[in-house]
């Protein structure tokens, strides 16, 4: 799909890469401080703290770093409709980074007037974000189901905002709220709403593409999106639940009509996030007491972490190596850039450190929250490793051979 798209649809190939390196950065951040205070862990409730900074890293820098690059590059293709401002694209990423980390930073070390400052940052960058997203939207030209996925995402991004802000304004300034209705709040629409949506609305049309396979019908695609946001506003987890596995149920019947077999390593993280999807919102729906941050890890790294990294072990390659194709060169292997061991490790590290996550809250024990922090840091460097040999492959290609001298048939 890719191969016939128009290069006016292609951001420059270092705009959408200078988020998924931030994201691969604050990936380790996150691993490292539950690491460093994994004693914290397995009693965390709320408030400020290591833990509720190493959460936000893993939300905002990885999560929604790497959502916004991906749709500022994937969106066009699926519209028809490129991405004009550029500068626009590179003003978001300065001030989305050290926002971020001014944020955590404030939250790690328990300084809410630190936090404000870098909250607003981040607000602003989700400003600008939200006005590239709309005008994307707005002029778009091809599949409607994506596009209507993007608008409610979009709506959630809003609120997640809002709500994120007044809860800053709460620690910093003591600000009167209701604040478990705010917390709570902010949670879903950030999770379920803003990611959630956008990785739904995506997996539609990018999964398909990468098996070979028919998308989703339309109409089965719009009834899911009717009862996930209808989930959302009622904050209801077995309306959820039924839209998620009728999520799960849509795509497993278009991969099963696949041309391309077999669908390839990566879709073990991705059908295992699918998986963790299907058991926050059980757990949620049965309402075990004190299961909160078993939900919380189901849902966060088990989710949308493990769905993220599973997409981005396919279509970073995938970018990198249309956008080092050239006329002279040729164009490089997808699979030269694809290092199997190197994300085989990768894998099971990182399923092995969510597996204990989930242990550790369970037997309520620091040491193998520890263990699995371990696991999770070693696995995020493995896939930051990763990131950095598909770049140093693009720039061997792009240096392979002089401009006189054409490439090898």
């Amino acid at each position: 799909m890719f191969a016939n798209v128009s290069r006016s649809r292609l951001l420059p190939m270092s705009l959408p890469f200078r988020y998924f390196g931030a994201a691969a950065a604050f990936q380790l951040a996150a691993w490292g401080l539950l690491l460093a205070f994994s004693n914290g862990f397995v009693s965390f409730e709320t408030g400020l703290g290591p833990v509720f900074a190493s959460l936000h890293l893993l939300t905002l820098g990885v999560l929604a770093m790497s959502a916004i690059g991906a749709t500022l590059q994937l969106l066009p293709v699926a519209t028809r409709q490129p991405v004009r401002a550029l500068w626009a694209v590179k003003l978001l990423w300065w001030i989305l980074v050290p926002g971020i980390v001014v944020f955590a930073g404030g939250a790690a070390l328990y300084r809410p007037h630190w936090m404000g400052p870098g909250a607003v940052a981040v607000a602003v960058a989700f400003l600008i974000y939200a006005v590239l997203l709309a005008k994307n939207l707005l002029g778009a030209r091809g599949m409607p189901v994506v596009v209507l996925h993007g608008w409610a995402a979009l709506a959630c991004l809003v609120g997640l905002a809002a709500t994120g802000i007044a809860l800053v304004a709460r620690y910093e300034h003591g600000l009167d709220l209701d604040h478990a209705a705010f917390r709570n709040a902010h949670f879903v629409l950030a999770t379920y709403g803003f990611m959630g949506l956008l990785a739904i609305g995506l997996s539609g049309f990018l999964l398909p593409m990468l098996a070979v396979a028919p998308p989703p019908p339309p109409r089965f695609s719009y009834a899911v999106l009717g009862l996930a946001v209808l989930a959302i506003v009622l904050g209801n987890a077995l309306v959820g639940l039924a839209a998620a596995m009728g999520h799960v149920y849509l795509l497993e019947r278009s991969l099963r009509a696949r041309l391309r077999s077999p669908l390839g390593p990566s879709f073990l993280l991705i059908r295992a996030s699918w998986a963790c999807l299907l058991a926050s919102l059980a757990l949620a729906a049965l309402g075990f007491p004190g299961g909160t941050l078993l939900f919380g890890i189901l849902l966060v790294p088990g989710w949308l972490l493990t769905f993220l990294l599973g997409v981005m072990q396919r279509i970073v390659p995938f970018l990198a190596s249309v956008h080092a194709s050239t006329s002279s060169r040729g164009t490089p292997l997808i699979s030269a850039m694809t290092p199997g061991r190197m994300l085989a490790a990768h894998r099971w590290l990182h399923l092995g450190a969510i597996a204990l996550l989930c242990v550790s809250v369970v037997v309520e024990k620091p040491f193998v929250t520890a263990i699995a922090a371990a696991g999770g840091f070693a696995a995020a460097a493995i896939f930051a490793a990763f990131f950095v040999f598909v770049v140093v492959k693009v720039r061997r290609h792009g240096n392979a051979y002089p401009p006189s001298q054409p490439a090898p048939a």
